[in-house]
């Protein structure tokens, strides 16, 4: 299977871990393909060819047939490749297999190995293990929050939302005029008022105040924005829809 570069997005609600349970149940949970071998070619313009030769060879099925589980290919920009599995001792085959095939082909490439930290939501090096106590999770999710709050101040816009659906257009004005009273940075569109946050773990602080407050019926969710929108798109478009 040949793919996309692979994307991986922070779940909205998230077990809580305590300094009991997080060494037992490794922190984070992870998915199927969370380790990454990228591979740099050594010349521009090979990738199409290397694609074709990897799907032609099924490593895929090579590395499965050997350890299980899968292997996705995805081509990158420039002269990258990527070979996700789902271990270690996976990614350590499939990049051999890959290895010997692209050299059959007189192709060369460096090869590295990274794992996939959910709580980060990035790639790291391989030998960097996943936060294990409560402690490291917090620190990691610090360390998100802080990436994510600086993009957005840089941006100008909220990367995250709060939105609020309410019964009624009389609602939305009277709920928008209390969370902007409360502090809040607020837009109104109809039914819907939208209150911005900078990261994933102020959006869900905010919501979690913001349904204490809420009228009967209201209904609210959170939403990742992202700094290539503009603020509340969504709800510019529904305001003309007859909600």
């Amino acid at each position: 299977m040949v793919m996309a570069e692979l994307c991986h997005r922070r779940e909205s609600k998230v077990t809580p871990v305590t300094d009991e349970n997080a060494a037992t149940t490794g922190a984070a949970a992870t998915d199927e393909n969370d380790w990454r071998v990228t591979v740099k070619l050594d010349e521009n313009g090979q990738v199409s060819r290397a694609v074709q030769s990897l799907s032609a060879h099924q490593v895929e099925g090579e590395v499965h047939k050997q350890l299980g589980g899968t292997v996705v290919v995805g081509a990158g920009d420039g002269n990258e490749l990527f070979l996700y599995t789902h271990s270690a001792d996976a990614a350590a085959a499939a990049q051999q297999s890959v290895s010997q095939l692209l050299a059959g082909h007189g192709m060369m490439a460096d090869f590295t190995l990274e794992r996939w930290h959910p709580v980060a939501e990035e790639w790291e090096a391989a030998d960097l293990a996943l936060p294990a106590t409560a402690a490291q999770v917090a620190a990691e999710r610090a360390r998100l929050d802080a990436a994510e709050s600086e993009e957005s101040i840089a941006t100008g816009h909220a990367l995250f939302e709060v939105r609020v659906q309410l019964r009624s257009h009389r609602d939305s004005v009277d709920f928008a005029d209390r969370l902007k009273a409360g502090g809040y940075s607020v837009a109104r569109r109809w039914r819907f008022v939208v209150v911005g946050a900078n990261n994933a773990d102020q959006a869900e602080q905010f919501a979690t105040a913001i349904r204490e407050q809420a009228p009967d019926g209201a209904e609210i969710s959170v939403e990742e924005v992202g700094s290539n929108l503009l603020p509340f798109t969504v709800f510019q478009a529904a305001a003309g829809s007859g909600l």
